[in-house]
């Protein structure tokens, strides 16, 4: 029996690759596809969020006021209050000062913390004041 060179080229690459590579190669046999879940829209996690208290559109976090949302990366911002129970979140600044660094991290001195010519909390407030 004759053998053209493609054909001793699939039987050798059977051999070499073992059944079931050349089975999900092309695809042979009854294979179930695996169903990906898809992600909810943000509309469908706000209308299904068992949330009773107040849902913070950045976070999604259910909190009791609007007041105690966290910000979106807790890292590297710092939370502003405002007037009005409102808050802004900032980029903590920027500062090689390992003092200050470590004043911007806390989360109870950060959003306290008024340095000048840096841009925190203290100067977002003064900034809304005389805006």
């Amino acid at each position: 029996m004759k053998y053209n060179g493609w054909r001793i080229g699939v039987l050798l690459t059977v051999l070499f690759l073992g059944a079931s590579e050349v089975d999900a190669f092309f695809n042979f046999g009854n294979h179930q596809q695996q169903q990906q879940q898809q992600p909810q829209s943000y509309e469908d996690q706000v209308l299904n969020s068992p949330c009773d208290g107040y849902l913070c559109p950045d976070t999604l976090a259910c909190v009791a006021q609007q007041k105690d949302c966290p910000c979106p990366f807790p890292k590297s911002q710092l939370k502003c209050a405002l007037p009005s129970n409102k808050y802004v979140c900032i980029s903590k600044p920027a500062t090689h000062d390992e003092k200050l660094i470590a004043i911007y991290d806390d989360p109870v001195k950060g959003p306290k913390a008024k340095n000048k010519g840096l841009r925190d909390c203290g100067w977002v407030s003064e900034a809304y004041k005389s805006g």
